[in-house]
């Protein structure tokens, strides 16, 4: 097996070595007293790492140096110079693509709420008619993991069918106000879109809301949250009140 390979670079006087460090990888080492930056001294070892790479291409990938510097003892000395050894670790094979950061969708024009509160309100409907319905995995399927806690499709049907039981069927509903956020503090980048809404069900009322999300304008929204809060019929007034001015705001 080959250890390593010894070659001077054409038109320097530079040394190299070359190690095998895996495959589709090598190890080369360079001295250089003519030189004391690193990344400079690496471009000196492209032509080599590409003879040795071929068609497939190669990048840099880690590397270390060391700076030997000398020190001049004696005044009528004269000064050696300083000397940089590079080891720079080569892979064979293209360099891989580097995600990109997500960038901050673009504020909503008023044009652009206006058709997005008519697809918002579709959704909604679409959305509580499946449950409403028992068509539960058409439901499920509008939903984000964040909404189903990564729930499966019978274990998220089974959680409304007990909330069905429990607040009784709709008698009525009212979707009301809606509300376009971008790109708000503390959550990833996007358009959030949020539905208040009542209902009025054979057991118990109902309030709450349900987020709706995508990441740039080309994405679709996805449902991201639901937050309801089930009220007896006969709620005080007071009560119907307080929670009007915190979060029910059709009551």
């Amino acid at each position: 097996m080959l250890a390593f390979v010894v070659f001077v670079l054409l038109g320097t006087s530079d040394v190299v070595k070359v190690e095998p460090d895996g495959v589709g990888r090598w190890r080369m080492t360079i001295t250089a007293s003519d030189e004391t930056d690193p990344l400079r001294l690496a471009e000196r070892l492209r032509p080599a790492a590409a003879n040795l790479c071929g068609a497939k291409g190669f990048y840099f990938d880690h590397y270390t140096f060391t700076l030997d510097q000398q020190v001049l003892e004696r005044q009528s000395s004269a000064k050696q110079s300083d000397k940089m050894t590079l080891v720079q670790d080569v892979v064979c094979a293209s360099l891989p693509a580097v995600a990109t950061e997500p960038l901050p969708a673009p504020p909503l024009t008023e044009a652009e709420t206006l058709a997005l509160n008519a697809r918002l309100e579709a959704l909604t409907t679409g959305y509580f008619s499946a449950l409403d319905e028992g068509r539960y995995a058409d439901a499920f399927v509008t939903a984000d993991d964040a909404m189903t806690g990564g729930a499966t499709l019978s274990d998220w049907s089974e959680q409304q069918k007990r909330f069905q039981a429990s607040a009784g069927a709709v008698t009525e509903r009212r979707i009301g106000r809606l509300t376009w956020y971008s790109n708000p503090p503390n959550a990833p980048f996007g358009h959030y879109g949020a539905v208040d809404y009542v209902a009025s069900r054979a057991l118990q009322d109902e309030c709450g809301y349900l987020i709706w999300y995508r990441p740039s304008a080309d994405a679709a929204l996805r449902l991201i949250r639901q937050e309801t809060t089930l009220l007896p019929h006969n709620l005080p007034a007071e009560t119907r009140d307080t929670l009007r001015k915190a979060h029910c705001i059709l009551l």
